[in-house]
């Protein structure tokens, strides 16, 4: 077996979002050399992620404090758990469509669980009935949803010429642009867009409800705020700023008509 610094030049070759660069790969290599020494493949890394996010949830939405912090350093753990699987995949060259399919299943479940079961949570330990309602559109405004509708369009559209036997060219990933369409404005908030993304979407998300279990706790005996007064604010926040985030793409890709231009860039006219 490789050493750790033998293991990171071969395994750790992807950019990763900030949190899992600056933190997790850190200590995410050490995992997947003990998971190599089981040899089995990142599959089953992959639907433990998933097993942990739907126990994290339930164990979250009891509403006690301690419930929600065991039950989000539970769901903490598949941040590292997300960088052992491509590890892993790397060291065994894995590549096929089953890992794809299994990680968009974990991330489809994560941020909806996450929000909901946090948010039920919330609302049983409190009454207040807003956390309910910001909660659920933080658990469905908090996934890229526009952007991937336009993937889920391009497929069905290209899948439906195909049965018509138009067959496509070749594709050029590389050279395909989903980055606000042909509109200067649309390229503009897609970059400040995923500058934003960084510090807002997963994993950020998980570290937010991380610290903040780990504060309210804190605060038990200090009492220096309500109790879950700051899970309160950060629901309303989070579910008042992703639906606008995700209003705010829908208005920019259809009117720069993001759909037709990555279309064309995948398969021409």
């Amino acid at each position: 077996m490789e050493s750790i610094k033998e293991l990171r030049q071969i395994c750790q070759t992807k950019k990763q979002p900030m949190y899992m660069q600056l933190v997790s790969t850190r200590i995410s290599i050490y995992v997947t050399k003990l998971y190599l020494y089981t040899g089995l493949s990142a599959d089953y890394v992959t639907i433990f992620m998933m097993l942990l996010v739907i126990a994290g949830s339930i164990i979250m939405a009891t509403g006690s404090l301690w419930n929600i912090l065991i039950g989000i350093l539970l769901i903490h753990f598949t941040i590292i758990l997300d960088n052992v699987n491509g590890e892993v995949a790397r060291y065994n060259r894995e590549d096929g469509l089953i890992g794809t399919f299994l990680e968009q299943v974990y991330h489809n479940l994560a941020v909806p669980l996450l929000f909901f079961s946090v948010s039920f949570g919330v609302f049983s330990a409190t009454g207040i009935k807003s956390v309910l309602v910001f909660g659920f559109l933080a658990s469905i405004f908090g996934m890229p949803i526009i952007l991937k509708s336009i993937k889920d369009a391009v497929i069905d559209e290209r899948l439906s010429e195909i049965k018509k036997g138009k067959h496509p060219k070749k594709i050029s990933l590389k050279s395909a642009n989903i980055q606000g369409g042909s509109s200067l404005s649309g390229s503009m908030l897609y970059y400040v867009y995923e500058k934003f993304r960084a510090v807002w979407v997963y994993p950020a998300n998980i570290v937010h409800i991380t610290v903040l279990a780990i504060i309210e706790i804190l605060n038990i005996k200090r009492g220096y705020f309500p109790q879950y007064s700051l899970f309160v604010y950060y629901i309303l926040a989070y579910g008042f700023v992703s639906a606008i985030v995700q209003s705010t793409a829908f208005i920019v890709n259809y009117r720069g008509k993001t759909i037709d231009h990555y279309y064309k860039e995948l398969f021409g006219k």
